[in-house]
């Protein structure tokens, strides 16, 4: 697993205590990449659900992710198209949408 450098955050705040945050062009190196959060870089303290999609890099070794996360650590893993485990990561990115408190 490797860790994800945070590359930027956009913040948008529902109203209430709920916070958008859009985490773009994270790049993906292995067949498990983890992001930590954190309320004084991010501003959330809690993740409610988290969205991953591909923005770069789609192809036959590297097709979809799946996204989970625990306390403040988001985990994207990546797959290929037939749901095995990725080989192939090249210029991989990955959007991120954290919806948190």
């Amino acid at each position: 697993m490797a860790a994800i450098t945070n590359p930027g955050t956009k913040v948008t705040e529902f109203a209430g205590e709920y916070k958008l945050l859009a985490l773009p062009a994270i790049a993906i190196t292995t067949t498990s990449d983890a992001l930590t959060l954190s309320y004084a870089n991010n501003g959330i303290s809690e993740i409610t659900a988290v969205v991953g999609s591909i923005s770069s890099g789609l192809s036959a070794t590297f097709s979809f992710v799946q996204t989970s996360f625990s306390g403040l650590v988001v985990t994207v893993a990546a797959f290929e198209q037939d749901g095995t485990v990725a080989t192939g990561w090249g210029n991989a990115k990955v959007d991120l949408i954290v919806i948190g408190k």
